[in-house]
């Protein structure tokens, strides 16, 4: 039997921005069955939900994320990101245990969950861990094995684990090639990766452009930018979720022609680590898709996708200087089609035949309040303390504020226990 949610309004994100005031969806199984007015769906239904103050749309899509570093949240803030990274960042991640790794996802699902987050791309290791949490939680993801270094072990192990997991959990599961970035994966390497992720029609994820060292470093060894680097080695004959692409430039436009896939922007931790903003007229005026996401909460701290939504917008005019250079639509769709897009996803929207994937947000709050303009709000003054229900593939997630899928409190217990053990061991002790 079918259930169906009704709002004071909906948002379809469909090609038109159709918006239904109020709307209804109605889902059966994992799909989508109707979209529209309330009244205009006669038919008889096992569950009703009703918030006539919610705004109900798409569910968010973290386009880059290393769900795990919830527990490394805090760490070493505040230093440049070459030395954040090995000498902080590194020696902790080289003591986390599978048991760390599935702990610290379901904590990042927690967060993402609350926040109207439905599915998220990562990158780390001990993935099987990885993917246990993510069948408990509820949630979708694309999960990739981290490459960091050249092995053909680790590679094999990669293509092992994706033919393992992919469409696992109902379908909820897919799976990803993940070399890290081209500074620590060589151009040899790279094209191994390519040519085995299009002989098993597999997506690539991987970090380019996102510092100034790291563009400093490619020209120094290879006299090319990383985009033209991950080119010339294939990597782009398969859909490619490029993180981050702050440093992306007009010479890199033909290299990124046809691309399938996309870029992800992550302005949250692009920003606090000092590395830039992303040229997005330049990408979107090539024709390139735009995602966002938030990646690790080492880097953000926080993994909430409204803010990632308002700090794009914002740096956006800034870099442009003029307001009107990017608008509150721009970064909804961003955060909902484009990731979407990226992934090669059939959410991100709301009609007939696609997943049952959305997210009710109150809409009458006293930061939302009045309601002059719907997208506005959502994107420039709500958070996601203001997600009141998730659905995802048909199931409810999240109910009046309780995620339903596994015990939060004792996570959040765990996660603090472990994350003090292993800065313990970082300092000596």
């Amino acid at each position: 039997m079918a259930t169906k949610f009704e709002a004071g309004h909906v948002l379809t994100m469909d090609d038109s921005l159709t918006v239904y005031s109020p709307g209804a969806v109605v889902f059966e199984g994992q799909t989508l069955v109707y979209v529209g007015p309330p009244d205009r769906y006669r038919e008889s239904v096992a569950q009703e939900v009703v918030i006539p103050e919610g705004v109900l749309m798409p569910g968010l899509i973290n386009g880059h994320s290393h769900a795990a570093m919830s527990l490394m949240r805090g760490l070493a803030d505040d230093s440049p990101f070459f030395e954040w990274l090995t000498q902080h960042v590194w020696p902790v991640e080289a003591r986390l245990t599978a048991d760390d790794i599935r702990l610290g996802v379901l904590l990042a699902a927690a967060e993402m969950i609350h926040s109207g987050t439905v599915g998220f791309a990562d990158m780390y290791f001990e993935v099987d861990a990885a993917c246990e949490s993510v069948d408990k939680s509820g949630m979708r993801a694309w999960i990739s094995r981290g490459l960091d270094k050249p092995s053909e072990e680790k590679l094999a192990q990669s293509l092992e684990f994706c033919r393992t997991w992919r469409g696992r959990a109902d379908g909820r599961i897919q799976t990803m090639l993940g070399p890290h970035a081209p500074y620590t994966c060589p151009p040899e390497f790279l094209q191994e990766i390519a040519e085995s992720a299009v002989a098993h029609a597999l997506g690539i994820h991987i970090h380019l452009s996102e510092s100034a060292e790291e563009m400093r470093q490619m020209q120094e060894r290879y006299q090319k930018t990383p985009i033209q680097l991950a080119y010339d080695a294939g990597i782009f004959k398969a859909r490619t979720l490029i993180a981050h692409g702050v440093y992306i430039q007009e010479d890199d436009l033909p290299y990124l022609e046809g691309l399938a896939g996309g870029v992800i922007s992550c302005p949250v931790s692009n920003a606090k680590l000092g590395n830039g903003i992303l040229p997005y007229p330049l990408l979107r005026g090539a024709g390139v898709t735009v995602g966002l996401g938030t990646d690790g909460a080492a880097s953000t701290n926080s993994l909430d996708m409204f803010l990632e939504m308002k700090a794009l917008a914002w740096m956006q005019k800034m870099r442009e200087g003029k307001p009107e250079a990017f608008r509150a639509i721009d970064a909804l769709w961003a955060a909902t089609r484009g990731s979407a897009a990226v992934l090669g996803h059939q959410g991100g929207m709301l009609a007939l035949g696609r997943p049952a994937d959305f997210i009710v947000v109150d809409g009458k709050r006293a930061h939302t309040t009045p309601e002059l303009d719907v997208v506005a709000n959502l994107v420039y003054a709500a958070s996601g303390a203001d997600v009141r229900y998730v659905v995802i593939n048909g199931h409810i997630v999240l109910q009046e504020g309780i995620i339903t899928t596994f015990d939060e409190k004792a996570v959040l217990q765990e996660a603090q226990t472990r994350a003090e053990h292993l800065l313990e061991g970082r300092d000596g002790a």
